[in-house]
């Protein structure tokens, strides 16, 4: 019941299979989570293969609907993807939030997070704004919809989320383990491995590496890393560089938002801007719904 709560914040019913992927504050074989909804026809609802609270079965369709645009935006996401093996320094992409569990919306942008080498951040984030604004799939003032969101980057030094959780944080436990990379598959399972003991506590299993997006770009990987050698000659001053082309700006939208909820955060290992972090907002509806239960 707590796991259907929680997705239900989103719209969104499950399948079995998603129900013990996700299973909040427990583990269970899939037999045994049948046999539990067999019984609880009262409190939930199955619509289509779905599982939803009762009385919400309106879901069901329109996860149809939205499964049909997530699909969308997952083939511009195959054909730009290519553009994250060439930009220098990037190690993990992982596409994140509605279009990871396909529930994008048609006004919904592509998050993704990004893992970059470490005392490179300022340079990956540089080439990556400069390279999706070129091709039209950079998230820039009004233009949202279907274009990439380069607002969460670490440094594999940092890929550890705990030190960005709150004391009651089960949306950053499901950010990590529902991200679906497109690109660098060793970093992303140093990720999972990384964030396993603080985000167990909510799910009480090993996650599963999400690989079926996982692509590789040969040529686009050569000519990154390329450039990427040649940046390395400047040492540290290339970095210090694109920093402070940035800083100017960054440090001005800064000022223009609250960050006293975590949602921004800048430092040489962390690029974090969310002007609208909804974490504290879903930890308290969902404390609601389990105290309810």
């Amino acid at each position: 019941m707590a796991t259907l709560h929680y997705f239900d914040l989103f719209d969104w019913p499950l399948t079995v299979q998603e129900v013990e992927d996700y299973l909040y504050g427990w583990c269970a074989p899939q037999s045994a989570i049948e046999a539990t909804l067999a019984v609880m026809k009262e409190e939930v609802g199955h619509v289509h293969g779905f599982y939803c609270l009762a009385g919400r079965e309106e879901i069901c369709e329109l996860r149809k609907e939205r499964a049909k645009i997530s699909e969308r935006l997952w083939k511009r996401v195959d054909r730009f993807s290519w553009i994250f093996a060439l930009c220098p320094f990037v190690k993990t992409v992982g596409v994140c939030n509605s279009l990871a569990y396909e529930n994008a919306k048609d006004t919904s942008d592509i998050d993704v997070f990004i893992i970059v080498e470490n005392g490179r951040l300022a340079t990956a984030r540089f080439f990556l704004k400069v390279l999706t604004q070129i091709f039209g799939m950079r998230v820039h003032h009004d233009k949202i919809a279907g274009r990439f969101c380069l607002s969460f980057f670490v440094s594999e030094r940092a890929v550890n989320l705990e030190p960005l959780a709150h004391e009651f944080d089960p949306h950053l436990a499901y950010f990590a383990w529902m991200m679906t990379p497109i690109y660098g598959q060793d970093a992303y399972l140093k990720f999972l491995t990384a964030n396993e003991k603080w985000a167990g506590r909510y799910f009480r299993r090993i996650p599963s590496p999400r690989l079926k997006r996982m692509k590789k770009h040969p040529v686009a990987s050569f000519f990154g890393f390329i450039i990427a050698s040649f940046l390395r000659i400047f040492g540290g001053l290339a970095e210090a560089f694109f920093n402070q082309v940035q800083l100017h700006k960054d440090q001005e939208r800064k000022k223009q938002f609250s960050s006293s909820l975590g949602g921004i955060l800048i430092n040489k290992d962390i690029f974090k801007f969310h002007e609208d972090d909804p974490r504290q907002r879903v930890a308290e509806d969902f404390m609601k719904r389990l105290e309810s239960i």
